[in-house]
């Protein structure tokens, strides 16, 4: 391996390592919102994606059935994971290690050779 591409893996390393150290601490009250039957249901995630919040309007208890209820509070929620995972991923997509996205690299890690390597890494 090129000396010069191993240290620019390193250094890119430490820097996406203290990144993603960041986004992981970031303030509790960082959330991600969404809104499901027209505003009935809103779902509040974590920066994680956790689960913090579920709110049902009062009209969508009298007015809305079970089963409709249901799928808005699922979609609410996922919606709001969906936000919380595109903010991790504008995040990764910012990054990179060795000139290849962090996204990239953990969306498929074999896929090419790193910068100043022989071949590519092993499939396992």
């Amino acid at each position: 391996m090129n000396p010069d591409a191993l240290s620019t893996i390193r250094r890119d390393i430490a820097a996406a390592m203290e990144a993603a150290a960041d986004f992981a601490e970031r303030p509790a009250g960082e959330q991600y919102q969404a809104a499901a039957g027209d505003g009935a249901v809103i779902a509040t995630v974590g920066p994680g994606g956790q689960l913090l919040d579920v709110r049902i309007t009062p009209q969508a208890r009298r007015a809305v059935d079970n089963l409709t209820l249901g799928e808005h509070v699922r979609d609410a929620i996922r919606a709001a994971e969906a936000e919380a995972e595109q903010a991790r991923t504008a995040l990764l997509g910012s990054l990179t290690i060795g000139g290849r996205s962090v996204a990239e690299i953990l969306a498929n890690p074999g896929a090419a050779a790193m910068p100043g390597t022989d071949r590519q890494r092993r499939q396992r």
